[in-house]
């Protein structure tokens, strides 16, 4: 943890504003979403390793992970994880209290799940949130997609997009010094070539490198009045 005093704290923060890459992304081993997900984000500048097993120790060489609900998890570890300044990502069929604590948790429990069917409308709830820039929707019926119906954005929750059925799509939460970022939809034309448009992986590309544009509201204040002790965790591995 880097903590920086002064000027050159809020430097660091309009700086880290203007959308630095996130240089360390952990991402689940052995998942649908591994093979493409890592070879797009490493192509948009990211360094990025999966990992089918982790704990404190690996977390903390990341900046952001992203977990998939079908490998490994460790829920008390990514609340710690989050806590302590990192950025988790959640992407489908991990969207229940199981793969994450109540402090992490962005959608409650699903009631079903789907794959390959045609997507239904996506209803925007927050038309200029950062996770939606250069981001352009699929009209309803023009993508095959796999997701967990019945979700419920949880209180506490910024809804960004539901589909039009009811279902929470896309959201974030603010959890001590990080971010969790929950994404439910999953494109398939198999089972091996999820999140495959770019309209998804614009979204998880945001969710990676845009998150200082959601600063937490105490960083704003100290910013203001010029005072305090701004904390800014870097993560390096060994």
């Amino acid at each position: 943890m880097r903590t920086l005093f002064g000027k050159s704290a809020i430097a660091a923060v309009l700086t880290a504003s203007a959308g630095a890459h996130a240089e360390n992304v952990g991402i689940s081993a052995g998942a649908f979403y591994t093979p493409a997900l890592a070879t797009a984000l490493t192509a948009h500048g990211n360094h990025v390793s999966t990992v089918d097993w982790y704990n404190d120790h690996v977390l903390s060489g990341y900046d952001v992970y992203i977990q998939d609900g079908s490998s490994y998890a460790n829920a008390a570890a990514l609340d710690r994880f989050v806590y302590n300044g990192g950025t988790l990502i959640q992407l489908p069929w991990s969207f229940t209290h199981v793969s994450f604590t109540e402090n992490t948790a962005v959608f409650g429990p699903r009631w079903s799940g789907t794959m390959r069917e045609a997507n239904p409308a996506i209803d925007v709830l927050a038309t200029d949130d950062w996770l939606l820039q250069g981001v352009t929707l699929p009209a309803a019926g023009t993508q095959t997609i796999g997701r967990e119906v019945g979700n419920e954005f949880v209180e506490g929750a910024t809804p960004v997009l539901a589909w039009e059925d009811g279902t929470a799509l896309l959201g974030y939460r603010r959890y001590g010094a990080g971010l969790v970022v929950g994404f439910d939809v999953h494109l398939t034309t198999s089972d091996a070539s999820p999140l495959s448009s770019d309209w998804s992986n614009r979204v998880v590309f945001n969710a990676v490198n845009g998150v200082s544009a959601v600063p937490e509201p105490s960083t704003w204040v100290m910013l203001a009045v010029g005072t305090g002790v701004l904390f800014l965790r870097r993560r390096h591995p060994e």
